[in-house]
């Protein structure tokens, strides 16, 4: 029922579906990748802290773990952009055909849709 309503809507206003399919392209994709970038900065950002009290050099450990943090924030940012192009790039989009997304969010609306089929 929601994709009639979908598709009811881009062939009412193709410009407002392209703008809203530009806008929820950006996004973030979690990967491993910048999980664990993220959590060498937060770990070395609170050894730098608590190993303040010692010496000031590790003041700057802190610094240099919140700037490897924000590097894995990037990489999270970054690496969402680039994954959806990419099945967009192959013809499947966002809302791929059925059983042709290979994410963990589109294998559990499969598994969803085949409960209720």
């Amino acid at each position: 029922m929601l994709d009639e309503i979908e598709q009811a809507l881009i062939a009412d206003d193709p410009a407002f579906a392209e703008r809203n399919r530009a806008v929820a392209s950006g996004g973030v994709s979690v990967g491993i990748r910048s999980v664990a970038v993220f959590l060498l900065g937060l770990c070395t950002l609170v050894g730098g802290i608590a190993l303040a009290q010692a010496s000031l050099w590790f003041v700057i450990l802190g610094v240099a773990g919140f700037l490897i943090m924000f590097l894995g924030g990037l990489m999270a940012f970054r690496s969402g952009g680039r994954s959806r192009q990419k099945s967009a790039g192959r013809g499947q989009g966002h809302r791929g055909g059925k059983g042709q997304g290979n994410g963990i969010a589109d294998r559990m609306e499969n598994s969803f849709r085949r409960r209720f089929d």
